[in-house]
């Protein structure tokens, strides 16, 4: 509602400015006999060129048709007799052909701009609509993207693997040594090399003595 009164406002003080000034030039004597000049033809044409440019622009509504009827009223009133018995019927056609002219002009403006307009509305309209797809593909996508995400199993840190450590050799044991190895303190190198020196005479003696008593 908002809207289509703001449509209808520039129009509507045209007109009104019209119809309200214009009565003002022909109030005189000298002037009154041309009076009809305005309700007659310029009215009317007022009425037409503003509907024919509201529908060139916006497309046919015919409320617009209800501006120049309604706006009349006042001037009516004001200049032209009101609901008088005189000029009743005169002010009733006035209010008539003023609606009938706002219709015209509606119809007007559409056979001659409505091609133009269809064809710019058409555009947005699909231009509206490929915005609205890319939207759509946008949040589609972003929604796919973090579904992906969302199942993706989460990565554990990276451990670095331990390898099993070599078994570190462990020394041969000592040879163990016996308690006769430790008694053992006969150096028999050195008896050997005595048994291969020569024996003295006296101790070769002594020897027969002793073989001799054994016997």
């Amino acid at each position: 509602m908002t809207d289509m009164v703001k449509k209808y406002v520039p129009y509507a003080v045209i007109i009104l400015l019209v119809y309200m000034l214009l009565p003002l030039v022909f109030i005189p004597e000298a002037m009154q006999k041309f009076s009809p000049v305005a309700y007659d033809f310029v009215f009317p044409v007022i009425a037409i060129g503003c509907s024919a440019h509201y529908c060139s622009k916006y497309g046919l509504d015919f409320l617009f048709a209800l501006i120049a009827p309604i706006i009349y009223l006042p001037s009516m009133l004001i200049y032209n007799g009101g609901f008088s018995s005189r000029t009743l019927s005169t002010n009733l056609i006035l209010l008539v052909v003023y609606l009938v002219a706002g219709i015209f002009g509606l119809f007007l403006g559409d056979l001659a701009f409505g091609d133009k307009r269809r064809q710019k509305e058409k555009a947005e309209q699909e231009e509206a609509e490929e915005m609205l797809l890319e939207a759509k593909r946008r949040e589609k996508k972003e929604l796919e993207n973090m579904t992906e995400s969302s199942r993706k199993p989460e990565k554990a840190p990276h451990r670095q693997e331990r390898r099993p450590s070599k078994p570190s050799r462990k020394p041969a044991p000592a040879p163990k040594r016996t308690v006769k190895d430790d008694d053992d303190d006969f150096d028999y190198d050195k008896y050997l090399s005595e048994i291969d020196r020569k024996q003295d005479p006296n101790e070769s003696e002594i020897d027969d003595i002793l073989n001799e008593y054994r016997h």
